[in-house]
């Protein structure tokens, strides 16, 4: 019995001199929880991301940071690119396409991305490891309307544009 009080003081001084780091890791916990369900990460990438945000929400308040007590070297695979959140076969469908950043879905994301995230095609391309070819950044839908436009119009017929005479 004689321990309860002191254990109830040690705790009431604990919450009195920390309250603002647990507010951080709530925060924290709930930003992880947030970005984790749109992607997936592999554990390490998740105590990484942990530490990550911690420390930045730490340093804005001016508070103790996480020190590295892991050397930690990023995975090879990270080297190469992200992995997509979603999967690769639900990325364009008939009526969008899904960022692969944010998670918007969008009927072109060229504009998006560049606008956005700061990536050109080529860079977004790379960041995933994705096929231009096989992953436009279109949808089918906005694809075949183009398509169909240009064909009225009189494009993409045989003979093209006539030259001009030479004189």
């Amino acid at each position: 019995m004689t321990y309860l009080p002191r254990f109830t003081q040690y705790v009431k001084k604990i919450k009195e001199t920390i309250p603002m780091a647990t507010e951080i890791l709530k925060i924290t916990a709930q930003i992880v929880t947030s970005h984790v369900s749109m992607s997936e990460l592999s554990p390490q990438e998740l105590v990484d991301e942990i530490k990550d945000i911690y420390n930045v929400l730490s340093s804005l308040e001016g508070g103790a940071v996480i020190s590295e007590t892991m050397a930690t070297e990023k995975a090879p695979e990270a080297a190469v690119g992200k992995k997509p959140p979603i999967p690769l076969k639900d990325i364009v469908t008939q009526k969008y396409v899904v960022c692969l950043e944010c998670g918007k879905k969008m009927r072109t994301l060229k504009t998006h991305i560049r606008k956005a995230h700061g990536l050109m095609p080529k860079e977004y391309f790379k960041r995933y490891g994705l096929d231009p070819k096989k992953y436009p950044l279109v949808c089918k839908e906005y694809s075949k309307q183009r398509s169909q436009m240009a064909k009225n119009r009189g494009f993409g017929k045989a003979g093209g544009r006539k030259k001009k005479a030479t004189a």
